[in-house]
């Protein structure tokens, strides 16, 4: 049953701003859908938009990660009553949260899957009271996402190539360890020397990257990756496992799942959150179980 009012937040500039020039085609494909179409101006936006989204039933991000990532700060702004569902039209570099729906990759059959999608609950993280649809990861790969905006801009790549590219760049220039204390669903902080903490609630990062392929985006719980301390030719050994998610019985991977997590440095250190960067010395996570109701393609 299609939804009864559609707000489309777009950015434009997603996908080297080739989103811009789709919207028509998604406006031909939607016809048939109530909806109102609004473009994006700059960062945070999106999160205004969904933040003021009244009257609507469903707010459908076309863009990519960070779009969504904007559009459900925004929803889950309003109160849980009055919070419209989330859609997904995937038009940007990564589309990470495209897999955890199971959106379609192809634009039209993405935008004709919302006519008759289905709804179901997903899990939200939070990390330092920023809401996350797909992940979180302090270490190593915060540098990763810094060095692939900046790729994103100067090459015009993207997908997995954009990812790998970058992170091929920090393993031969960055590649060093934290001394991080975490602590586990408030228990006691552990001393830990790590190269890489990702809490997932989706199976993929960095445009493709199946860092914790067992990941379940409605358990209620979050699916970590720890990696200890490795070299430069240990690191790009194992470079292809992680790609394809065969990493996790290795000896430097540990693998947990929790509900919440506490990471402390006394350095400064760099985290990404859905591919946004921040830097900071404490990092509080948390799982909000079934927080989010999305569209999900009919199966």
């Amino acid at each position: 049953m299609a939804p009864e009012k559609m707000l489309l937040i777009v950015n434009p500039a997603a996908r080297h701003g080739e989103t811009e020039s789709l919207v028509p085609a998604i406006e031909r494909i939607l016809q048939s859908v109530e909806h109102d179409t609004v473009l994006t101006e700059g960062m945070g936006h999106a999160t205004t938009l969904a933040r003021d989204a009244d009257g609507y039933d469903v707010v459908v991000a076309v863009g990519g990660d960070g779009t969504v990532h904007e559009v459900l700060n925004g929803l889950m702004a309003r109160t849980e009553g009055d919070r419209p569902a989330l859609g997904l039209i995937p038009t940007g570099s990564g589309n990470d949260t495209r897999r955890t729906l199971g959106v379609p990759t192809d634009i039209t059959e993405a935008a004709l899957a919302l006519t008759s999608a289905v709804r179901r609950r997903f899990d939200v993280g939070m990390c330092n009271g920023m809401y996350f649809n797909n992940s979180f990861a302090a270490g190593l790969d915060a540098r990763v996402t810094a060095k692939a905006v900046e790729y994103k801009a100067t090459t015009k790549r993207s997908g997995l190539w954009l990812y790998l590219t970058a992170l091929l760049h920090v393993l031969f220039n960055e590649l060093y360890p934290h001394q991080v204390r975490v602590s586990w669903d408030g228990g006691p902080a552990e001393q830990r020397e790590v190269l890489i903490v990702a809490a997932t609630i989706g199976p993929t990062y960095g445009g493709g990257f199946f860092i914790a392929p067992e990941a379940v985006p409605d358990d209620g719980l979050l699916e970590v990756c720890v990696i200890d301390p490795l070299s430069l030719p240990e690191a790009l050994l194992r470079l292809p496992f992680v790609i394809f998610g065969k990493h996790t019985k290795m000896k430097p991977v540990h693998m947990y799942r929790h509900a919440s997590i506490v990471i402390d440095s006394d350095e400064p250190m760099p985290a990404q959150i859905d591919g946004e960067v921040m830097v900071a010395r404490h990092f509080e996570i948390s799982i909000l179980p079934g927080a989010i109701e999305c569209l999900v393609p009919r199966p």
